[in-house]
């Protein structure tokens, strides 16, 4: 069974300089508190690679994803998926759009197998729990995420 969430969140930035910010996964790690590294196999575009290292728990430190770039559209959208030999899949998706106020709109939805909760903690959550802890990460990602983007505008 898979958890799905999603998050929005207004910043007073520059929708291409958001979004170029975003679909690059090696940025991760610094809005994202479990990512310990992503490298990416070219720039962010239609199946570029990238591997994800992220901390799940002191059980499991150092987990691999191995993610491909299944959808691409400039400045509007990108996706991400787990390759299809993954034990565990996750689907990214960010989307950025210009709002009324000339400021720019992203979201983020992620949809992984609450499996790979069961393979950090040894045991498994109820999907509501799984659910709630992933809806209160995601939110505090995203007030990271526009505190770093508001923070660099020029």
């Amino acid at each position: 069974m898979n958890i799905c969430i999603t998050g929005t969140v207004t910043i007073s930035a520059e929708l291409k300089t958001i979004f170029d910010y975003v679909a690059n996964l090696e940025n991760d790690k610094s809005w994202r508190k479990e990512i310990n590294s992503t490298t990416m196999s070219t720039r962010p575009q239609i199946n570029a690679l990238a591997t994800e290292n992220s901390y799940l728990s002191k059980r499991v430190p150092n987990n691999v994803l191995h993610l491909s770039c299944i959808a691409f559209a400039p400045n509007q959208e990108v996706i991400y998926q787990t390759v299809p030999e993954s034990e565990f899949f996750l689907k990214s998706i960010r989307q950025v759009n210009r709002t009324a106020q000339n400021k720019t709109a992203l979201t983020y939805s992620v949809e992984f197998d609450k499996a790979i909760v069961k393979h950090g903690l040894g045991f498994p959550l109820p999907s509501i729990i799984i659910k709630y802890a992933a809806k209160s990460d995601l939110s505090k990602y995203l007030t990271t995420l526009k505190s770093i983007l508001e923070s660099s505008r020029t």
